[in-house]
């Protein structure tokens, strides 16, 4: 068996290279890296972030500019830890600018594959990266440029061996052919953002997730699970659960919002060697934004869906009888950044809210799924992670 480094979970090389038609050490190594997982006996393959193909033009440009070598395959180091090669094509040589197709995969609802990501190279007097945006890249509310510092610090680790070789800085500039069309087949509207697509990516890969990729992904990940089973919705809170909270890797699930799919599950129960698993408790770990809609009745929090969070903020607060910040946030409007609103509340307030939050959803799950089920919040703070818990969650926790 070799381990996914995104789900952390066991996969066998002999069904992905059954599957696949690809040797046994080819097999190893897509799964090593993250370039294949599983659903069940189906081999899903995932395909680099918008920031992974960001990264690699960048790397491609900027070999051009420091080595006079036009290459045509880099190789990336991702978030996770994994190198991968990503095809570039060299566009320009003064300054020197790749382009990189963003390649496909079984997500049937990636919106930005075969994207055209390019990126442009040029020196800097200082040693180091200084990371732009261009044409067809997006601006968040604030005007700053919608790229994550995941992507950046991807970008910057990346090129930081041709900094320290060549003694040079680099500058970089981001750009996406006709960016601001494709952004409207994405839900960069939802989070403010105007003028292109967002360049992401947190592990470097994008999942499948389709719906039936999504549950079949949650049915295989609950046969591990140990405990108590605890729901996430991502990789930023599946860590926040195992390194934060030290909860145990195989009891962690990722649902990715889909706790329409993921709850009813747990009754229905999984086959597993022994028959079938069933639970009648659960945990469930997610950001503010996530567990508002949550709180509100919303089982599926993708955003596509639906979107409750400045609705079930507004009342969270007067629930709480925190009434100035109420209005504070009424005088705003929906259009509000939940989580940087909460950013601006007295901890004491904010701790309030989110236990509201947290104790409703506690409830919620017991009487729409008759489970047991105890519920946390986390909020990243200038001081670290603020946890707040439900009362369930302390007696369910390990």
């Amino acid at each position: 068996m070799e381990r996914d480094p995104i789900r952390r979970i066991p996969i066998d090389p002999h069904l992905v290279r059954r599957e696949l038609g690809v040797d046994l050490p080819t097999a190893r190594y897509l799964i090593r890296t993250g370039l294949v997982t599983t659903e069940g006996a189906r081999v899903l393959r995932r395909g680099p972030t918008t920031g992974t193909c960001a990264t690699a033009a960048a790397k491609a440009a900027a070999i051009r500019l420091l080595e006079g070598r036009a290459v045509s395959t880099v190789r990336v180091r991702l978030p996770i830890g994994a190198i991968i090669g990503v095809r570039a094509r060299l566009i320009e040589e003064d300054p020197p600018t790749a382009e990189v197709r963003k390649p496909g995969n079984d997500d049937r609802v990636d919106a930005t594959a075969g994207a055209r990501i390019r990126a442009r190279a040029e020196p800097l007097e200082e040693p180091r990266v200084e990371v732009r945006a261009g044409p067809g890249v997006g601006r968040l509310p604030d005007g700053r440029p919608a790229i994550s510092e995941a992507a950046r610090a991807q970008i910057r680790e990346n090129l930081a061996y041709l900094i320290e070789r060549y003694g040079t800085g680099l500058r970089v500039t981001i750009s996406v052919v006709d960016g601001e069309r494709l952004a409207e087949r994405t839900l960069a509207h939802r989070h403010g953002i105007t003028g292109g697509i967002s360049i992401l990516g947190t592990k470097g890969l994008v999942d499948p997730n389709s719906e039936e990729a999504i549950e079949g992904t949650i049915r295989h990940d609950l046969r591990y699970v140990e405990n108590v089973p605890c729901l996430v919705t991502g990789y930023r809170t599946l860590r926040v659960a195992t390194e934060e909270l030290g909860l145990p890797e195989t009891d962690v699930v990722n649902c990715q919002g889909r706790y329409d799919l993921a709850l009813p599950l747990l009754k229905e129960g999984v086959p597993t060697d022994d028959g079938t698993r069933r639970f009648d408790r659960v945990l469930i770990l997610g950001m503010p934004g996530k567990l508002l809609k949550l709180a509100a009745g919303v089982y599926n929090t993708h955003a596509r869906v639906a979107d409750a969070r400045y609705e079930s903020l507004l009342a969270r607060l007067v629930e709480t009888g925190h009434l100035k910040d109420a209005q504070r946030l009424a005088q705003r409007g929906p259009g509000t950044m939940v989580a940087k609103f909460l950013r601006t509340l007295d901890p004491d307030t904010r701790r309030d809210v989110l236990q509201r939050t947290c104790e409703l959803i506690e409830r919620r799950v017991q009487e729409d799924h008759d489970l047991r089920c105890g519920c946390a919040a986390y909020l990243k703070t200038d001081d670290g992670i603020e946890v707040v818990t439900g009362p369930e969650w302390r007696r369910l926790a390990p």
